[in-house]
């Protein structure tokens, strides 16, 4: 298995688990429902997009940690600067 593959399983059940403990308070009126449930797609999708990129592995661990750790903030983040066609990290 490679170290890819690895992380993507832990970066999924990472998200799975807080989608399912996530209480009915948390991030406001974003915590769970439909609006979790697009954030959570779109953090996916997002992991996808690091994964396919030429950066190095452990520029692709902290964009994998970043959108793990602030899921809306995070995207926003990877969308806005971390999309360049040359690697940075």
């Amino acid at each position: 298995m490679s170290i890819l593959n690895i992380t993507f399983i832990i970066v999924l059940f990472s998200c799975l688990y807080n989608l399912v403990n996530a209480g009915p308070y948390i991030g406001g009126y974003i915590g769970g429902g439909i609006g979790g449930l697009i954030i959570l797609i779109l953090d996916i999708i997002a992991i996808f997009d690091v994964l396919r990129t030429p950066r190095a592995i452990l520029g692709k661990l902290l964009w994998i940690l970043l959108i793990i750790i602030f899921p809306i903030g995070g995207l926003l983040i990877w969308l806005i600067c971390g999309r360049k066609t040359t690697p940075v990290i």
